[in-house]
């Protein structure tokens, strides 16, 4: 390399480490897409944040029972259905207790 060229290199080297100059986007202002905002784990759609949650062994213990029953009586179907199931009745006696309670 001759001289010229390692003096343009240090003179580019220079001003890019300088921290007073202004970045220039390549985009306009208007066409930039800005970042959506994660939500919040408490945030699950069709439910409310004060609402009771069963624990994971009352839930458990139901969706072996509903098993239990759904096998007995023939009917065809899978765990997670039957884990869906347990949760959805637990969560309306609990919240049925939390209403004639506060009553």
């Amino acid at each position: 390399m001759d001289e010229k060229t390692k003096k343009k290199h240090v003179e580019k080297r220079g001003t890019r480490k300088k921290k007073d100059s202004v970045s220039v986007s390549t985009r306009p202002a208007a066409t930039k897409k800005k970042a959506k905002k994660k939500p919040k784990l408490t945030e699950v759609k069709g439910t409310k944040p004060s609402q009771p949650k069963p624990t994971f062994e009352q839930v458990r213990l139901r969706a072996y029972f509903i098993s239990e029953q759904r096998r007995n009586a023939g009917i065809e179907g899978d765990e997670h259905g039957d884990w869906l199931r347990a949760e959805r009745e637990l969560r309306e006696e609990l919240l049925t207790e939390k209403i004639s309670i506060e009553r």
